[in-house]
């Protein structure tokens, strides 16, 4: 068979995702919620297993309406994904063509070079700064004629640093014409979110996920944010049926009783964030902090760092170019936080 040539260039995106037992490793590599969902959430799920209804195909319509009120946006400016995966996936593919150009700042989410690769799209990438901070002149300067897309992911997975809804604002007025993607992954631990701006720029698409905050990755449930006349082409490219029941049933308890997840995204916020802030500035440490649930460190030698860490059960994301020599850490609640101290402060005795 013949394979597209797009596809032939590209590589596997594959997060090294085996071996993580949570009983075996204290979890810091994957910005998951360091908790299982709570008893509720588990209790909706059982309930709607027993409840004879798996043989039927799922219906949506209840739960897009609890999610525009979380949104605070209409039913009709909404899709569900399977994850924020598809959502990257069925934008992209409704935006993009061969020869098309999408500007994305790098370091940013592999899912989006991958995906545009398919498409056989060329990808511009303006760096983040040396001090991790939005390259908002550079991609403004990065924009052609083909450029058919600008996606802005903020806060920036891996760099944790946010694009200002000015600067937004601004890259929506320049380029009226573009579609501008702002990907949302993490606005459950800033507050901090452009939809707004949706009722006067057409051109501007949120996606968000239940995967971090929510504490619900392994059943794969995000959703995309635009107006209406933009949702509809979504629905052409998305299956009928490609986001499943149990993941809405523990979505919608999510939703229904925030209490319990919310609690925990501010004891990362206000109280492990601060403490491991402490930690490597009193220890000489270099770290970017950044605005959600992870930071960047940056050791003497980060491959003996990581190493050293695995040993003692702690797992921690290693980077690629250009920022190798660093690795993401996910921050979690204070009794993970203090058993990474106690590990990382062995680490630098050495």
């Amino acid at each position: 068979m013949k394979i597209r040539q797009p596809i032939l260039q590209l590589g596997t995106y594959s997060p090294p995702l085996e071996g993580r037992d949570p009983n075996d490793y204290l979890l810091m590599d994957f910005n998951e919620s360091p908790l299982p969902p709570p008893p509720h959430v588990i209790e909706a799920l059982v309930t709607f297993i027993q409840s004879n209804r798996l043989q039927a195909y799922p219906s949506y319509g209840d739960f897009l309406e609890k999610l525009g009120e979380y949104t605070q946006m209409p039913p009709d400016h909404l899709i569900l994904t399977n994850g924020s995966d598809q959502a990257i996936d069925i934008i992209l593919r409704a935006l993009l063509g061969e020869g098309d150009q999408m500007i994305l700042a790098k370091p940013g989410f592999s899912m989006f070079f991958q995906v545009a690769g398919t498409l056989g799209a060329e990808c511009i990438s303006p760096q983040y700064r040396a001090d991790m901070s939005f390259p908002f002149e550079e991609i403004m300067e990065a924009f052609t004629p083909q450029t058919r897309l600008i996606v802005i992911i903020t806060p920036n997975n891996p760099t944790g640093t946010s694009a200002s809804l000015e600067q937004i604002r601004t890259i929506l007025q320049t380029h009226e014409d573009t579609a501008v993607l702002v990907d949302e992954a993490y606005f459950e631990f800033t507050g901090q979110t452009c939809t707004p701006l949706i009722k006067e720029h057409p051109n501007l698409i949120v996606i968000r996920t239940f995967s971090k905050a929510f504490a619900i990755p392994s059943l794969r449930l995000g959703y995309a944010i635009a107006q209406p006349s933009f949702i509809e082409h979504l629905y052409k490219i998305r299956g009928p049926y490609d986001v499943n029941m149990i993941s809405l049933i523990a979505g919608l308890a999510q939703l229904e009783q925030p209490e319990p997840w919310q609690k925990i995204v501010r004891e990362i916020v206000t109280e492990a964030k601060p403490t491991l802030e402490q930690f490597f500035q009193e220890n000489g440490v270099k770290f970017y902090k950044g605005d959600a649930n992870f930071m960047l460190v940056v050791p003497d030698d980060v491959h003996a760092a990581i190493d050293f860490l695995k040993q003692n059960k702690v797992l921690v994301r290693p980077m690629r170019p250009p920022i190798e020599h660093m690795f993401r850490l996910s921050v979690g609640t204070m009794p993970g936080t203090k058993r990474f101290m106690e590990v990382y402060a062995k680490y630098l005795a050495q």
